[in-house]
């Protein structure tokens, strides 16, 4: 059967309009044995399969809808240098030994990222656009400096830097922050294009790709494990969960998704801009995210659109009510849009953890996985899926907090969306405090 006659349509996104052909992947019909079989079709478990393959182990990726479906063909397409806590305040929590390592890591993420779009030739516009994270009032401005200055004094970092009020003003285009940290490696791409440009090149070499196959229930069978979906099911000696934010749509039988909480963005992107007013809006085409406890970030886009996203509903659900609240952030950062058209708005989800960290491990000896990036995962997915793939192979991995702090499922996680709720409500309240200290 052809999969794509029966797979789930893309979101209304610029990316779906402007991406280029999916390839012709089949749907799972048959029963196939395997070393390793992934669960998700998204950037962990393309770069899992990307890994595990170089190293010689056989593997095949098993996807409910379609390469990209979820959070990876939907997010910003913003590979950052920065975990969701700067580097100052994790050297708080955890040591300034840990945290050099994770700086290792978060720059080893993009490298990785890039080569793996170098080597495969993938057409998704990959570039060092560089990142500004804006600061939303004179506390962000001063935590953004002590960042500056802990990557100086412990990892001899200097390529990040402060920007000034007019500076921002400069690069951005808004009045609308006193500051930014801005490091010029960051990378961005399209991101459905390189979910999709991957796909099509490990089935290009071999590695099975099967889409439209939701796995209805993961068993152990005689020392492996077996997944079953409508049409075939996969024998593996081990199985690694890569389905991040959708994980409670799977019946696994593992409490993976309660350790998660999955939190709905959204998403607009303008019509074209006039050429004049396109180009006082990030004129040097960096990628931008706020600090703000409740994110919003915004890039330019080929074409002179304006991509802007933020929270989503907290139910998961697509509501108006949000994409005007979106829009009111957009014009409040861009006065000048007031009256520009919105030709695409979306939704999707992230996975959040308790620490704000990702994280990948193993459950018992044969279920791997890595879930819970937290909006950053278009770099730290090509990373984990690395160090998972060494860890399938029976290496020892140390990646700080990501596989070596605590990840137990969440209490009480039945009332996440109330207390998410409440949650949003607070830090609306410290983000509008801070904006008018």
């Amino acid at each position: 059967m052809d999969a794509a006659t029966q797979m789930p349509s893309h979101p209304n996104s610029v990316w779906a309009a402007t991406a280029n052909p999916r390839s012709n992947l089949p749907c799972l019909e048959d029963d196939i044995e395997t070393e390793v079989a992934i669960i998700g079709g998204g950037y962990s478990g393309l770069s899992t399969a990307h890994h595990l393959s170089k190293a010689g182990v056989d593997c095949v990726v098993i996807e409910a809808n379609d390469v990209g479906w979820g959070a990876s063909g939907r997010n910003g397409g913003m590979a950052v240098l920065r975990y969701k806590k700067g580097f100052s305040e994790l050297a708080t929590l955890y040591g300034d030994e840990t945290t050099h390592g994770l700086y290792r890591l978060v720059m080893e993420a993009v490298d990785t990222l890039e080569g793996i779009v170098r080597e495969y030739s993938i057409d998704c516009g990959f570039s060092r656009y560089g990142h500004i994270t804006a600061a939303n009032g004179r506390k962000s401005v001063e935590s953004l400096e002590a960042d500056i200055a802990w990557l100086a004094r412990r990892a001899g970092d200097h390529g990040a830097r402060m920007l000034d009020a007019r500076e921002m003003r400069q690069m951005v285009g808004t009045s609308v922050y006193p500051g930014g940290y801005l490091d010029p490696r960051a990378g961005g791409v399209h991101p459905l294009n390189y979910a999709r440009g991957l796909g099509a090149a490990l089935h290009g070499k071999g590695i099975p790709i099967y889409v439209s196959s939701p796995v209805e229930s993961m068993e152990r069978d005689h020392g492996g494990m077996v997944l079953s979906t409508r049409r075939g099911r996969v024998y593996a000696k081990k199985v690694v969960v890569t389905t991040n934010a959708y994980t409670d749509l799977m019946p696994l039988g593992t409490n993976l998704a309660r350790r998660i909480v999955p939190v709905s963005t959204s998403v607009l992107a303008t019509a074209p801009l006039p050429s004049e007013l396109a180009s006082s809006i990030l004129p040097q085409g960096q990628l931008v995210t706020d600090n703000r406890h409740l994110v919003n970030y915004f890039r330019m886009l080929p074409g002179n659109r304006l991509l802007y996203g933020g929270r989503g509903d907290i139910t998961g659900k697509e509501s108006p009510d949000i994409y005007r609240g979106l829009h009111s952030m957009l014009v409040s950062t861009f006065p000048a849009l007031k009256d520009t058209a919105i030709e695409f708005h979306w939704s999707g989800k992230v996975a959040v953890t308790l620490d704000d960290f990702p994280h990948f491990g193993k459950l018992g000896e044969k279920i791997f996985y890595s879930v819970g990036y937290g909006g950053r995962g278009v770099a730290l997915t090509n990373l984990l899926g690395k160090l998972l793939a060494r860890l399938v192979c029976g290496e020892a991995v140390d990646a700080g907090p990501m596989n070596k702090g605590r990840f137990n499922p969440i209490f009480m996680h039945r009332l996440r969306i109330p207390g998410m709720q409440m949650v949003a409500g607070y830090y609306g309240l410290l983000d509008k405090m801070e904006r008018q200290a």
